[in-house]
C-alpha cells in the first residue's frame, strides 16, 4: 500500500594497506531472549530521507519484506520524494509506504503522527538526524542505523550535533566494524552503545562455473557515479589493462552526477568500445543476469559501510577485485584481490591476473560463495527483532 502527499521534492535541511578485521562469529548481547515469535502488538516505522535506488534503500526493502513476512506491520516512510522511486516497487504488497512532501513543517508533522506507536528505525546513511526530525520523533522507541563510513560528509560541527542527538536514540546500529569505528572514533559515539548488525540480502547462490581458459574477462561494477565511488580510477586501470593487451570489457550499472566525465574519459582513453553503460538498473531481474554473467566484480570506492552490491557479487560467485579499504576487507575476505583506491597500475595488473590464471579466477569464486554464506538474512531479521523488542520494552 503506498500514499505520496502532493509534492516538493526539497527535503527539510540537515544540519597504506589495512590489515583485514578478525571475522569471529558474531554474538549476541548478554541477556538477549531469543527472537523466535514476533512480540504482541510490536509496529515498526522504517524512516529514510527518501526512497530513491540504492544500497540503503535495498536494505531497507529486505528488512520491510522479511518483518511482514514473519507477520510485523511495517511502514516506510520517507521524508521527501526522491528524483527515483522506482525501487519501492519491490516492496511487499503488505508494506505501508509514504513519501512526504510539502513543507517542512507539514512533513515533521506527517512524521510525528505516523510514528506514533511505532518503533521507528532511522535509516539516514550516516546517521545523521536533523534535530527537528528527532523532536518530532521524541517519545518513539528509536532505532540509528549508520549505514557507512562518512568521512568525506563530516564536519566538527556535524559530529558534535550528531553525537548529541544520537546519544539519546534507544539503540544506535552499525553495519559493520568500520563502522561502528567510524561512530566512535569520529561521531564520538561511546563504542559501547553501538551494536554491529551485517548486512544481508536474500539471493539464491548458484554453483561456481569455472572460467573458459583463455577467455575474454568481463568484469561488472555496480555503484552510483559520484565521486567517492572512484569509477575513474576503475576507467583508468581497464584502460591500462587494454593497452598492455589484456582482453578485459567493463560493464558499469549505475548512473549519477559524474556521467558525462566518465563517458567522456571512456572515449578519450581509447575504451569506448569495450564499456557497456547500462544507467540506473533496479529491478533485480535484469541485474542479477548481469552479474551472473560477468567474470569479475569490481569497485574503486573510497568509503563504505558493507554495500550490498558487493554482497550480490558474492552471492553471483564472482572473483572480486576491490579497493583495499577496511570495509571491502571486512565483507569480502580471501575472496578478493585488492589494490589502492588510487593506483589504477595495480587494478590493472589484477585484471591481467585473472585474465590469464583461471585457476585463481576458480578459487575466488568458490571463496566468494562461501564468503557469502557468513550474511545469513534470517539472522539479520531475528537480531533486528531483539532489538526492536528491546526498545519497545524500555
Amino acid at each position: 500500500m503506498s500514499a505520496t502527499e502532493p509534492a516538493t521534492p526539497a527535503e527539510p535541511a540537515t544540519p597504506a594497506t589495512p590489515a583485514e578485521p578478525a571475522t569471529a562469529p558474531v554474538t549476541e548481547p548478554a541477556g538477549e531472549p531469543p527472537a523466535d515469535g514476533v512480540p504482541d502488538g510490536l509496529r515498526v516505522c522504517l524512516l529514510v530521507r527518501y526512497f530513491t535506488v540504492g544500497g540503503l534503500e535495498r536494505v531497507v526493502t529486505a528488512l520491510a519484506n522479511d518483518l511482514v513476512a514473519r507477520g510485523v506491520p511495517v511502514r516506510v516512510v520517507a521524508l521527501a520524494v526522491a528524483r527515483r522511486n522506482a525501487l519501492m516497487t519491490e516492496l511487499d504488497p503488505r508494506v505501508e509506504v509514504v513519501s512526504l512532501a510539502g513543507p517542512a513543517r507539514r512533513r515533521l508533522a506527517g512524521v510525528a503522527r505516523l510514528t506514533r506507536d511505532h518503533v521507528v528505525h532511522v535509516h539516514f546513511g550516516d546517521g545523521r538526524i536533523h534535530p527537528l526530525v528527532r523532536l518530532a520523533l521524541r517519545g518513539r522507541p528509536t532505532v540509528v542505523t549508520y549505514h557507512s563510513v562518512y568521512t568525506h560528509k563530516r564536519t566538527w560541527l556535524r559530529n558534535r550535533v550528531d553525537r548529541y542527538v544520537n546519544t539519546r536514540a534507544d539503540q544506535v546500529l552499525a553495519v559493520s566494524e568500520a563502522v561502528r569505528e567510524f561512530c566512535a572514533t569520529q561521531v564520538g559515539l561511546p563504542a559501547e552503545r553501538v551494536e554491529v548488525v551485517p548486512n544481508a540480502i536474500r539471493l539464491d547462490r548458484p554453483g561456481a562455473e569455472p572460467p573458459a581458459a583463455g577467455a575474454d574477462l568481463t568484469v561488472v561494477s555496480l555503484a552510483g557515479l559520484h565521486p567517492h565511488k572512484n569509477q575513474a580510477a576503475v576507467l583508468a586501470g581497464v584502460a591500462r589493462a587494454r593497452r598492455a593487451g589484456t582482453d578485459v570489457r567493463l560493464r558499469v550499472i549505475g548512473d549519477g552526477p559524474q556521467m558525462a566525465e566518465l563517458f567522456q574519459q571512456a572515449r578519450e582513453s581509447g575504451i569506448a568500445d569495450a564499456v557497456d553503460w547500462y544507467g540506473q538498473v533496479w529491478r533485480r531481474d535484469l541485474v542479477l543476469p548481469l552479474l551472473g554473467s560477468s567474470g569479475a566484480f569490481v569497485s574503486a570506492s573510497r568509503f563504505e559501510g558493507m554495500p550490498i552490491s558487493i554482497l550480490e557479487g558474492l552471492a553471483a560467485g564472482l572473483p572480486m577485485l576491490l579497493s583495499d579499504i577496511p570495509p571491502h576487507r571486512e565483507t569480502a575476505g580471501d575472496a578478493a584481490l585488492y589494490f589502492p583506491p588510487d593506483s589504477p597500475a595495480d587494478l590493472a595488473a589484477a585484471l591481467r591476473l585473472l585474465a590469464e590464471d583461471p585457476a585463481r579466477r576458480r578459487d575466488l569464486a568458490k571463496a566468494s560463495l562461501e564468503r557469502s554464506g557468513r550474511f545469513d538474512p534470517d539472522r539479520f531479521v531475528e537480531r533486528h527483532l531483539r532489538v526492536y523488542r528491546r526498545v519497545a520494552a524500555r
